[in-house]
């Protein structure tokens, strides 16, 4: 028995020797024939089989096989490479460049596909492009490298909002953000926040860390959006996470430090200038009053008439105070990450932790985000795939009042007279008695405004090959989102003072959405012809919860929580919750991938609209033709290497609206004498349906020499029908208004996107990007027989105007003397027949801005507006250089906007010379009898003219080009790098909106206080500008 025993171990010993040595292992490095650089993610593939590893972040490989054999070195943008296996264990590849960019792969909705047959018109936007660029969230890092898109940071306030426009406004009311997608998820977006911060708000996107990204996808068009239906309509961005690779396991850590200032400060009037322009103003107004017996000096007047005896003094005692240098500061800035990247043909991981730190350029404000993500994927077998992508984050957030508040730091800056001292004598905050506006450096300093965020964003998926061609996944997931914010403001402060004596809230905000979609994918190639037919399901259900609580008159500051309250004034939660079902489908034929073909169709049934309206039909048709694979271009390829010629038509839609929109609802309450009560809270509108956006595109794809140079020029229509609005009801109603679908809009242009690869030597590389893009946006119909209305301060919507118009009155210049006064109130009487008619106003003297009478009637009324310009840019666009010799890289990116307006409504207060508001210091240039020739107009205490009215005097050249990113590098050369056994060093130096060219008077030209409001962009009112940074890092690679 023992004897037999022996014998089976021999032989198994056996067995297992000669298949260790028929298994051989062999490595090597496969770097660029062109410059020398290192290729990770090349795919190293045994012919003929499924065994194969990819390079790692280095360019390493490490392949295990059996006998003699042949393996592929294969890399989008590279020939693929043969190589014959023989004795050596050891092989270096080097790659040559293959220029065609329609190898490219390009991420669509439910799955992938090279750019040469994608139909549609799809930007992408990967990984090295928004490297080390010192931004918060994703959303920014698109800004100025696709040509369409349109980004726009409301305001600098750390974790604040961005608004993203895909080819335009396709929406007057609804929701008009894309609907972002990553890995396969729809998220939420917008802010979460329960609590008033002016118009800052927070930033659901900011959860997602920048430095995780592998790529971002644009879908502009129909043909590629519409595979999204319901919520396509202001276009799809596809967010793909970085994912693990075969090979050895990469440790990567990426830092970065630095400082961020205002990118301008606006100077003020000092002390003694503010007091004389105060003073002059009341005697403008009043100066028949002045040396009357009740007034005999200006003194008395300000004194006794005004109640401003605080500003009677000689002008030249007082002190003056610059707020603008109390708030700002030069704010530091950090980020963290460190990633770990590995696996085998089988299991495949990427781990990645993070932690981003930014101070705001305003005290008091700060952003701090944690992030872990863990990206997984197993094969259990060769037919069985499965994986997960799972993210979580917590930030928190030290907010202020900003943008259109007078309690905010920065606008409390401006409108604060400079005489106030920032502390009196006995400690206590400097106020200014005749003024509700906070003290600057109290209204940084003294409230608690805290917002904490979790989200737990995570997908599990299955995949099973059914057969070679055919593939079946499911995945479930959960975007989980919990928002907590607590706000004290301390009876030092002017809203929590007096009788309210603190004033404290605290809310609570969860959201879950869950979503499952089932997918089935046939994929085969017969002959010339490839045929691809996807069919899926989807079903997504969103439910949120919120709590509300607030209470007044604390015991002490000290004591901040709401049970310390002696009274309550809010107690209340709420809650709701939508569903989504939809089916959808997408076949895609091509013949020798010349001939390209493509239909989709998804159909979405809401839970907000009502019985006979909740689905939607959202279908898409598109088709190419490579012309330059046939054999009548075959003569000037070596010029023309690539001629595509694209065309799409299709329709997507836009459901965000509440949850409840299409119903009449009873709402709680409504209580009387403690007892509860019930009454209709909202009327509904059976007839309500889905924005729908009708959209035809024309592209041609051009590519010379071998595509070193390639051109993209795409044309649109799109149209909307049935905007969803808030149409205004009368008082009597009982009501405000109801949602109703009101009218349509239109945005036609064209885009175009230019890369060439300038020089490709061996030490010196250099490549730019162009992008460009002309949009115009009209509304062709409104509800109400075309009824306009007001948005906003300045906005106005209007048949045949854009969205985001200006309305008001034009100024024809500044009245120079009484006679021509007099002369216009003479043809006003005559025109008019009334013996009291005057121009403009019985008080108007010179000085005074004279406005136009547009319509000839001889006075100047409400009839006298016009559209005065739009916050809609002529183009848009960006330019990128990257740049590379030998261990050094440098990469600039200039990004602009041209043709747009800003209402300039700061300037409306900080030079209306009108009150007891802080002003800048271009009022000196005002008007007087001894300064006649200048625009600005005299001041005049309570401006009886009001001159200060809406009109082009604020409305201003919103066009600016902008040094948006610089980015400085130093790669150790690997020789070195090897010597201190790491990959990789590259230490770095960056500068975020380094120099801006504007003609715009404001702080910063890129803004908009209202930027959730599609109808009233373009505003700018007491926001805080964009950060000017400069940062320095390293990029470590173990």
């Amino acid at each position: 028995m023992k004897k037999f025993l022996l014998f089976l171990f021999s032989l198994s010993l056996f067995v297992q020797l000669t298949a260790f040595g028929q298994t051989r292992r062999i490595s090597g490095r496969v770097t660029s024939a062109d410059d020398g650089q290192s290729l990770p993610g090349v795919t190293v593939k045994v012919a003929g089989s499924n065994t194969g590893v990819q390079t790692d972040a280095d360019g390493y490989y490490t392949l295990n096989l059996n006998g003699g054999t042949t393996i592929t070195f294969s890399f989008i943008g590279f020939v693929t490479q043969t190589v014959k296996v023989g004795a050596a264990n050891a092989y270096n590849v080097k790659l040559s460049s293959d220029l065609k960019q329609l190898n490219e792969v390009v991420v669509v909705g439910y799955g992938s596909e090279s750019k040469r047959t994608t139909t549609g018109a799809i930007a992408s936007v990967r990984s090295k492009d928004i490297q080390d660029r010192p931004v918060t969230g994703v959303d920014q890092a698109l800004q100025g490298l696709t040509a369409g898109v349109t980004v726009t940071s409301a305001s600098g306030t750390p974790g604040g909002a961005v608004t993203v426009r895909v080819r335009g406004v396709s929406t007057i009311n609804a929701g008009s953000q894309p609907l972002y997608v990553v890995d396969g998820t729809p998220i939420q977006t917008g802010s979460n926040s329960q609590l008033g911060f002016g118009n800052g708000v927070t930033n659901a996107l900011n959860d997602i860390n920048p430095n995780d990204i592998e790529s971002m996808d644009v879908l502009k068009d129909a043909a590629a959006a519409a595979i999204y239906g319901s919520r396509a309509s202001n276009g799809v961005i596809i967010i793909t996470t970085k994912r693990g690779k075969v090979g050895r396991t990469n440790v990567d850590v990426d830092y970065y430090t630095g400082f961020q200032q205002t990118v301008k400060k606006i100077p003020a009037l000092t002390g003694p200038q503010y007091v004389q322009l105060f003073q002059e103003a009341v005697t403008n107004r009043y100066s028949t009053l002045i040396g009357t017996a009740t007034y005999p000096t200006l003194a008395a007047l300000i004194t006794n008439g005004l109640g401003r005896g605080n500003l009677a003094n000689d002008p030249s005692t007082y002190q003056t105070t610059n707020w603008q240098d109390q708030v700002f500061r030069n704010a530091p800035i950090s980020n963290y990450n460190i990633s770990v990247n590995g696996g085998n043909e089988k299991t495949r991981f990427n781990l990645t932790s993070g932690y981003f730190d930014q101070k705001g350029i305003v005290r008091g404000s700060d952003y701090g985000r944690f992030n872990l993500r863990l990206n997984l994927d197993h094969s259990i077998s060769d037919k069985i795939k499965v994986g997960t992508s799972t993210g979580y984050s917590r930030s928190t957030s030290n907010r202020i009042n900003n943008d259109n508040n007078i309690y905010g730091v920065l606008s409390t800056a401006i409108l604060m007279s400079p005489t106030i001292p920032i502390y009196n004598a006995d400690g206590t905050y400097g106020k200014d008695v005749y003024s509700s506006v906070e003290n600057p450096v109290a209204a940084y300093k003294e409230p608690f405004n805290l917002n904490t965020a979790g989200r737990l964003l995570s997908n599990v998926y299955g995949e099973y090959k059914v057969l070679p061609y055919l593939t079946f996944k499911t995945n479930f997931a959960a975007d989980y989102q919990i928002t907590h914010e607590r706000r004290f403001l301390p009876s030092t402060t002017n809203a929590g003072g007096g009788s309210t004596n603190g004033s404290g809230a605290e809310t609570y905000y969860s959201d879950l959405n869950l979503l499952n979609e089932n997918t089935l994918n046939f994929s085969k190639t017969i002959g010339d012809h490839s045929f691809n037919v996807l069919v899926g399901q989807s079903w997504q259900k969103d439910n949120y919860e919120t709590v509300d609580a607030e209470g007044t008159n604390f015991p002490g500051n000290g004591i901040q929580r709401l049970s310390a309250a002696a009274v309550k004034t809010v107690a209340t939660s709420g809650g709701s919750s939508s569903t989504l079902v939809s089916f959808f489908g997408r076949a895609n034929y091509n013949y020798k991938q010349r001939y390209i073909l493509s239909a989709t169709l998804r159909s979405d049934g809401s839970s907000r609209f009502a019985d006979g309206h909740r689905y939607g039909y959202f279908p898409a048709f598109s088709g190419a033709w490579v012309i330059s694979d046939e054999a009548f271009m075959k003569g000037i390829q070596p010029v023309l290497s690539t001629l595509k010629l694209r065309g799409s038509w299709g329709k997507t839609g836009n459901n965000f609206v509440s949850d409840f929109a299409s119903r009449t609802l009873i709402g709680s309450g409504f209580n009387y004498n403690q007892v509860a009560g019930l009454a209709p809270s909202q009327l509904g509108d059976a007839n309500l349906t889905w924005e729908k956006t009708t959209s035809t595109d024309l592209a041609l794809d051009f590519g010379f020499l071998q595509d070193r140079i390639t051109v993209s020029i795409d044309a649109y229509y799109r149209k909307t029908n049935d905007l969803l609005a808030s149409l205004p009801l009368a008082a009597q109603t009982g009501f405000t208004g109801y949602t109703t679908n009101v009218g349509s809009l239109q945005n036609k242009g064209i885009e175009i996107d230019l890369t060439s690869v300038n020089i490709r030597k061996k030490d010196f590389t250099w490549t730019t990007n162009f992008n460009i893009a002309f949009n115009r946006n009209k509304i062709l119909s409104l509800a109400n027989n075309n009824t306009p209305y007001a948005s906003g301060f300045a906005s106005w919507v209007e048949v045949g105007s854009s969205v985001g118009a200006f309305r008001g009155y034009q100024v024809a210049g500044i009245f120079q003397s009484q006679a021509e006064i007099d002369a216009l109130n003479a043809a006003a009487k005559t025109a008019t027949g009334s013996s009291t008619a005057t121009y403009q106003v019985a008080t108007t003297a010179p000085g005074d801005i004279k406005f136009a009478d547009l319509n000839g009637d001889g006075v100047v009324t409400s009839a006298d507006q016009k559209i005065l310009g739009t916050s809609q840019p002529q183009f848009t666009g960006g330019l990128n250089n990257s740049l590379r010799y030998k261990w050094l890289d440098l990469s600039f990116l200039w990004q602009f906007s041209y043709g747009n307006k800003i209402y300039n409504n700061t300037r409306s207060f900080a030079e209306g010379m009108n009150t007891i508001y802080g002003q800048f210091a271009s009022t000196l240039n005002r008007w007087t009898p001894t300064n006649t020739n200048t625009d600005m107009p005299r001041a005049v205490y309570g401006d009886p003219n009001t001159n200060t009215r809406v009109s082009d005097r604020f409305l201003e050249n919103g066009s600016y080009l902008r040094l948006k990113n610089v980015n400085l590098g130093f790669n150790l050369p690997q020789s070195v790098s090897d010597k201190l056994h790491v990959r990789k060093v590259r230490i770095f130096a960056a500068a975020q909106n380094l120099a801006t060219i504007t003609k715009y008077k404001g702080f910063d030209p890129e803004v908009s206080t209202f930027n959730s409001t599609p109808t009233s962009q373009g505003t700018d009112f007491l926001t805080v500008p964009q950060a000017k940074s400069f940062t320095f890092g390293v990029n470590l690679g173990l």
